[in-house]
């Protein structure tokens, strides 16, 4: 029991983390940080369906929303880290678009088909 609640925490702080990193570096190189950070995105929701099914990957991407939610507001001075423009549209809606590509990838293909029940 103790075994899966830490796995669930580390899913939960990897969402976090990689909502955190995604949100400050989609604009280092456009386009090619806006499709590394889509595929690390995808990659972890990835992982966390893999390790712990739907619980791992609700953990993930609820913490990937909220995290990135709050990144998405204004600062004190006005100041915003997701643009909306192509470049802030992109990393949002693909991201997203990768969370929901894994929830609808079948369990075979993710586990094999002598771990799906």
């Amino acid at each position: 029991m103790m075994r899966r609640a830490l796995g669930l925490g580390g899913l939960l702080v990897m969402g976090a983390a990689i909502a955190a990193i995604g949100t400050l570096s989609h604009r280092t190189y456009p386009f090619y940080g806006v499709i590394a950070v889509v595929v690390m995105t995808f990659t972890g929701a990835l992982f966390a369906r893999a390790w712990h099914d739907w619980a791992g990957l609700a953990l993930y991407s609820g913490a990937w929303a909220i995290v990135v939610f709050l990144l998405a507001q204004a600062g004190p001075g006005g100041s915003v880290l997701i643009v909306e423009d192509a470049l802030g549209y992109t990393y949002l809606l693909g991201s997203a678009a990768a969370i929901v590509l894994v929830s609808f990838t079948p369990s075979f293909l993710i586990k094999g088909r002598e771990h799906v029940a």
